[in-house]
């Protein structure tokens, strides 16, 4: 049967082996034993535990670096508070806007104390923080901060006037415009716009360019850091008044007026709107001599 064999034991625990040939398994010389593993299934098992170990290994040098890491920071921080002495300060703890009362900043957690390095503490920051009580934010205020004085005022300071909107060394004046003039009512609070007006015997010429809008109606430009709480109501009520006020200097408050008066409400005065970035440029008055450009097809 050439390498066909059949090899049996007498005791019954022991099976027979079919060996086409290779080595696959082998019996137990007494009979009284399992089997012995092949030479496949040791290599299996070998590998297996080889990949255990190494994953083991893995989680042990993770960890081991892990603690490493945390001991040297550690170490790090404390030469660096050696001898330092830590003081008590209120920190900014959540991002806080413009006008929060002081009380919801502390009761809500806002607000809350921690220690620094005496070095690092500002001489305005508060000692006793229950005095923004009744007072609200000036301004935003970005977590991670540590509350000085001033940066919670008096409801009133922080109120902002409409003078104080004004910039200095200039005044507000309005002119009233209907929506042809006005831009079909597009002029918004912080705009920029030009003004043509038509004054010398039927010409239309600039008066002014880049012109700060302050108010449309009785909505004002938001300041920095300010969100303005005007409902789509009002804002639309704003536009549709057609009273627009600008910041300009005195002596062109003068000339805007003047021309005004010429014209009724406003007439006299276009409004164009411009972008933030718009540069003023000198153009001629433009009259019925001049008004189709030769070989002029587009804007």
């Amino acid at each position: 049967m050439g390498p066909l064999h059949w090899l049996v034991q007498g005791n019954s625990r022991n099976r027979a082996c079919l060996d086409l040939g290779t080595s696959r398994c082998s019996i137990d010389p007494q009979g009284d034993g399992p089997p012995e593993p092949s030479g496949t299934e040791l290599s299996e098992v070998s590998v297996a535990a080889r990949r255990t170990v190494i994953l083991i290994a893995a989680v042990v040098v993770a960890a081991i670096a892990a603690v490493a890491v945390y001991s040297y920071l550690t170490t790090v921080q404390d030469r660096a508070n050696k001898d330092a002495k830590l003081v008590k300060v209120f920190v900014v703890k959540k991002d806080i806007t413009k006008g929060l009362p002081g009380e919801q900043a502390l009761d809500q957690g806002f607000i809350k104390p921690d220690k620094i390095n005496v070095k690092f503490r500002a001489a305005t920051a508060l000692t006793d923080v229950n005095v923004i009580r009744g007072r609200v934010a000036l301004t935003n205020l970005a977590a991670n901060q540590v509350v000085v004085d001033g940066q919670f005022v008096d409801p009133k300071v922080a109120t902002v006037s409409s003078a104080q909107r004004i910039p200095t060394g200039n005044v507000a004046i309005t002119i009233q415009v209907d929506q042809v003039r006005g831009v079909a009512n597009l002029v918004q609070p912080g705009d920029k716009v030009n003004m043509l007006v038509t004054v010398h015997s039927g010409k239309e010429e600039y008066l002014y360019q880049n012109v700060n809008v302050l108010f449309v109606g009785s909505q004002a430009a938001p300041q920095p850091g300010e969100t303005t709480a005007t409902t789509v109501a009002t804002a639309a009520a704003n536009q549709g008044s057609g009273l627009i006020t600008v910041a300009v200097p005195p002596a062109a408050a003068q000339r805007i007026a003047f021309v005004t008066s010429a014209g009724e409400q406003g007439g006299s005065i276009y409004l164009t709107l411009v972008p933030p970035d718009n540069i003023p440029t000198q153009l001629p008055a433009i009259d019925l001599n001049n008004v189709i450009e030769a070989n002029q097809l587009t804007p």
